[in-house]
């Protein structure tokens, strides 16, 4: 026996309630001291305004790597309404991302007429453990924003496959030039319509042409857009990572979300390349996973569709994510799984239930469940990020040999006055990777505060013999030589 059709209004207060019941605390939280005040609190270009020049900055900024018009003009709207304090930033991303979650709904009921699996992806899209990054962390802002515009389009979509016109195609390719501008990840959505025109849609089959041709506009705004991207980009890591470790490392953390997605453990704000665990076995075993995975969907195909759009969805809008041209140090990290989740989740919805048959009733008690159970991870996961030091301490106890939170650890701990623990901190860092130069320069800002001159002296000589153009050593060495020669004066 069918369950009966749920009405629109009160899924979407249900799922509304429910993401902001599990995401409600970051309203308490600080900024984090990993880019929220690169990005806010000491970000000139978020706090220089919403006059005309100041928007048209916006335009004209390469921040940190990324090129993000709409983001950063999202944080100085935020600055002019908040100030800076944080719970209003966090806010801003919360009600983001629960406007994400019944886009996606909306969405997807429209597409499939399907109001209770619909409603099971966009319950796990807001609460699972993985979203929690981009949801708690202001710096993320970009993620969220740019999945707006996105599911945005996905919406225009849905409207267009019903009664197409040149105005909801404008409205689609708009929503895809503002998620551009929000993050460039966003260059995969012409493919990503593509998959929904095969499945749920079903568009692809009876005229594969036509469904190309309409989205030509789509591919030659994500072209321009990567290449913007390619060039904002510093592809420095490109000569730090060599091509066989990110290859290698694309196969075992595409593997490593797909775990982590249907067991949510282990997960850390910043996941270290580990060289040693890259091996050749742990590849291999990556590889046939994937490979399995997309072999036995593909041979799945026509009896369950749903399986073979779902799992590539999640590969295709993962892509950009998975390091091939590396911009910053990272392995992987968990707010790159925030749209593509979505795809595992149309997995379960539309495979599972139809295996079971009749027994709908026990099919809706065990998503229930599972949506509790996520729900009750994501608020664990969610105090881990009310303050640095809490965060970083998270990230250590998943991976303690981790010298870049050790050094963040540290950081955090010398701004809070326990300048004894930061030092154990760096020390540690530089002793699994002495070319840590930022570790080894807050070690001797740390040493300096606890008194040992000569051995801040020694730090930041060594950090000026290894860079001498890096920014403020020489001044750091040349002020605490003078403290160290006036107290030997003294002496």
């Amino acid at each position: 026996m069918d369950l009966p059709a749920p009405r629109t209004r009160d899924v979407c207060l249900f799922l509304a309630a429910m993401t902001l019941a599990v995401f409600w605390p970051v309203v308490t939280h600080g900024f984090i001291d990993m880019d929220d005040h690169l990005y806010v609190a000491d970000g000139s270009h978020a706090r220089d305004g919403l006059s005309l020049s100041a928007v048209g900055r916006a335009f004209t900024t390469v921040q940190y790597d990324n090129w993000t018009p709409l983001t950063l003009i999202s944080h100085k709207i935020d600055v002019r309404i908040f100030g800076l304090k944080p719970w209003g930033h966090h806010l801003m991303n919360l009600l983001i991302h629960a406007a994400n979650v019944l886009l996606l709904f909306l969405s997807l009921r429209r597409m499939t007429a399907d109001g209770w699996r619909s409603a099971f992806v966009a319950a796990v899209f807001a609460v699972h453990p993985l979203q929690v990054e981009s949801v708690a962390w202001v710096a993320e802002r970009k993620n969220v924003l740019s999945s707006l515009f996105c599911l945005a389009a996905l919406w225009n979509y849905a409207a267009y496959v019903e009664r197409p016109s040149r105005r909801r195609q404008a409205a689609i390719l708009l929503s895809f030039a503002a998620a551009l501008l929000s993050k460039a990840s966003a260059v995969t959505l012409p493919c990503l319509l593509l998959l929904l025109d095969y499945w749920p849609l079903g568009r692809w089959r009876k005229d594969w042409r036509s469904c190309l041709a309409e989205k030509a506009p789509l591919f030659a705004l994500a072209a321009a857009a990567g290449l913007v991207a390619l060039f904002s980009a510093h592809l420095r890591d490109l000569r730090a990572v060599p091509a066989g470790i990110r290859l290698a490392n694309a196969a075992v953390s595409g593997a490593a979300y797909a775990r982590k997605a249907f067991w949510p453990g282990g997960l850390s704000v910043y996941y270290s390349y580990h060289r040693g665990a890259l091996n050749l076995w742990s590849t291999i075993g990556a590889v046939s996973l994937l490979a399995g995975v997309s072999l036995a969907v593909f041979r799945l195909r026509r009896e369950k569709p749903c399986l073979l759009a779902g799992w590539s969805w999640f590969l295709v809008a993962l892509a950009p994510m998975l390091g091939l041209l590396q911009v910053g140090s990272q392995a992987m990290a968990d707010r790159y799984a925030y749209l593509p989740l979505i795809g595992l989740a149309a997995m379960a919805a539309w495979a599972v239930p139809s295996w079971t048959g009749r027994r709908a009733g026990a099919a809706a008690l065990a998503a229930a469940a599972l949506v509790c159970a996520l729900m009750v991870a994501a608020g664990l996961q969610v105090r881990y990020w009310r303050d640095s030091v809490t965060l970083f301490e998270h990230a250590l106890a998943v991976d303690p040999d981790n010298p870049i939170m050790l050094n963040n650890l540290g950081a955090a701990l010398g701004r809070s006055g326990e300048t004894g623990r930061a030092v154990l901190c760096f020390r540690r860092a530089l002793e699994l990777d002495p070319r840590d130069l930022d570790a080894r320069g807050n070690l001797g800002l740390s040493l300096a505060a606890q008194g040992d001159l000569p051995g801040a002296v020694a730090q930041f000589s060594e950090v000026v013999r290894r860079d001498p153009t890096r920014a403020g050593s020489r001044e750091h060495l040349e002020r605490t030589r003078a403290l160290l020669e006036r107290s030997r004066g003294r002496d």
